[in-house]
């Protein structure tokens, strides 16, 4: 039988008549402090594969399933400490990108800027979740909607340049246009991450 753990201590959860990890989740939900929300979930010490999520919870035998619990105001602030970090690898991922094209190897350009595309949409998504876990009357101070919309702006215009193979001016695009941007949204969430770790102490 599986040990779950909730902030390293054993709850004695009825694990055996839990068919799935989504109602597993639903039950330590309830045993927590209801203002607290998971914030990890570990399996003897890592993160759980893809394989094991699709698992009943008492397939795993003598394994200790660890959950850890916190406010939503701590987990957004901690998390949006790495958002600056982020913003900035997406910049070196563009540039890199750019340099491809401008040095005239459009096939590593490419592959790069997919990759600095992905990241990029990632990030985005994460940050919305991240938003999601906020009061509205909150999300305020979080907001940088004005620099996505800038940002998703100027990425269709370097699709477009991308589809008509203008190697030259998707370089110029990125360089001109796109990487300042980026440069400004690692500002943005550099301020959001001082006001937010202000806002969640305790």
């Amino acid at each position: 039988m599986v040990q779950v753990r909730v902030n390293g201590q054993g709850l004695g959860l009825p694990v055996e008549r839990v068919q799935t990890f989504a109602d597993l989740i639903e039950l330590v939900k309830s045993s927590i402090d209801p203002e607290h929300m998971v914030t990890e979930i570990l399996l003897d010490g890592r993160d759980m594969r893809d394989e094991e999520w699709m698992m009943a919870p008492s397939q795993l035998q003598g394994e200790v399933l660890d959950f850890a619990s916190g406010r939503p105001d701590i987990y957004v602030s901690d998390r949006i400490q790495e958002a600056s970090s982020v913003v900035r690898s997406c910049f070196f991922e563009f540039r890199d990108a750019r340099k491809g094209f401008q040095d005239g190897d459009s096939v590593m350009g490419n592959k790069r800027l997919k990759v600095a595309v992905d990241t990029l949409k990632a990030f985005f998504e994460w940050y919305g979740t991240l938003l999601q876990l906020v009061p509205e009357s909150s999300r305020s101070k979080l907001d940088i909607s004005s620099e996505v919309q800038d940002i998703s702006e100027t990425c269709k215009k370097i699709c477009q340049q991308q589809m008509y193979q203008s190697w030259w001016a998707l370089g110029e695009s990125l360089e001109k246009d796109l990487e300042p941007k980026l440069d400004k949204l690692e500002d943005t969430c550099r301020k959001v991450a001082r006001e937010v770790q202000v806002t969640a102490a305790p």
